[in-house]
């Protein structure tokens, strides 16, 4: 998804039964003019019409797929753990990475093969769900839904 022309703004995937947890693997695009801000959401709909909804913030929990955003408890700290990455070249899922490459004149925490963010939605384990929808709400933005996990009770 993303405000682009040639993209689609928001796709909506039903979804069916009840679960507690959504694990949701994401992989996109977001660059440090989109900091700070909420660069879309994944929203659930419920078969009562209520919704719950995960904000992609940048830094929080939506990173580029190509790099790692530095923190340093100091300066640089979002306040909130590192989620998820799954390294897309090897399979590693980690919080931690530690084998960064570069790209030249612009980050030194390169992902060799880039990496998707694996993110825990909670959701209402006593509402049917109806559907899941991505939304991009930041310009510049591209956001992409791997694959959706849903934790049944």
């Amino acid at each position: 998804m993303s405000q682009w022309d040639n993209y689609a703004d928001q796709a909506t995937v039903p979804l069916g039964g009840k679960s507690s947890h959504a694990y949701l693997l994401m992989a996109g695009s977001t660059n440090p003019m989109q900091s700070q801000l909420v660069n879309g959401e994944v929203v659930v709909t419920y078969t009562d019409g209520t919704t719950d909804t995960l904000p992609l913030r940048n830094p929080d929990n939506w990173a580029p797929i190509e790099q790692d955003y530095f923190q340093d408890g100091f300066a640089f700290d979002t306040g909130a753990p590192k989620p998820f990455r799954l390294h897309l070249k090897t399979g590693l899922l980690t919080r931690d990475f530690k084998d960064y490459t570069s790209i030249k004149g612009f980050s030194t925490r390169a992902i060799d093969g880039g990496a998707a963010t694996v993110l825990d939605m909670p959701l209402n384990p006593k509402k049917k769900l109806r559907s899941l929808t991505l939304k991009a709400l930041a310009n510049d933005v591209v956001i992409g839904l791997m694959s959706v996990t849903l934790v049944r009770e």
